[in-house]
């Protein structure tokens, strides 16, 4: 019963993501090109692409992963559920983090065929780390606040941050790669969202 119960859980989130996170992650590729020129970049010009106009993905993908228990009325149904709500919140943060893999792998693709010229297997971790730090800074900021739209203000004004270029020279991951401080960051950082997006209706459940 509870590996079906798990295949319901699995099915309903991926749908739920697919609608709310990854049709919106597509619409922003699909306008990069109209913005920001993805044809002939050498790897400088393409790392600044994926770092600056890719990574943007990150809002859409990570950050609204809480949005329907953040609606009222959703305690009770929440405590209720047959697995903890923090399995709930991994198994998400799991989909869109696959979702998110796949899209910037199509999107090299894309520039790729475009005649830009980088080290594709590199520049597609690189770009996992600064898309997961954007979209991780709004997310945890979600969990703690229990608003989405907090998260997406902290995400922009973090992205915003980011084009100082002293600041922002710490997560250039495509230009210079992943430091073990970004590392640590992005462990730490999933482990608060878990925790903090869980631990409200887990201490619920303990009263019912």
């Amino acid at each position: 019963m509870e590996v079906r119960n798990l295949l319901t859980i699995i099915g309903s989130n991926f749908r739920l993501n697919f609608k709310r996170t990854f049709i919106p992650a597509m619409l922003i590729l699909l306008i990069i090109p109209l913005i920001y020129g993805t044809s002939n970049l050498d790897s400088v010009k393409s790392a600044d692409c994926l770092e600056r106009m890719v990574a943007l993905i990150g809002l859409p993908l990570f950050v609204p992963l809480l949005k329907s228990e953040q609606d009222g009325g959703m305690d009770g149904i929440i405590t209720l559920r047959p697995f903890p709500y923090w399995i709930i919140v991994a198994l998400r943060i799991g989909l869109s983090l696959i979702g998110t893999l796949a899209l910037i792998l199509v999107f090299e693709g894309y520039m790729s065929i475009s005649g830009c010229l980088f080290p594709a297997y590199a520049y597609t971790f690189r770009t996992l780390a600064v898309t997961m730090t954007l979209g991780f800074a709004g997310l945890l900021a979600s969990a703690v606040s229990r608003n989405t739209i907090v998260g997406f203000l902290v995400s922009f004004c973090w992205y915003c941050a980011l084009q100082i270029e002293n600041i922002g020279a710490i997560f250039k991951s495509v230009s210079n790669g992943v430091s073990v401080y970004q590392v640590l960051l992005l462990l730490g950082s999933g482990a608060a969202i878990i925790f903090f997006s869980g631990h409200p209706f887990e201490r619920k459940s303990r009263l019912y």
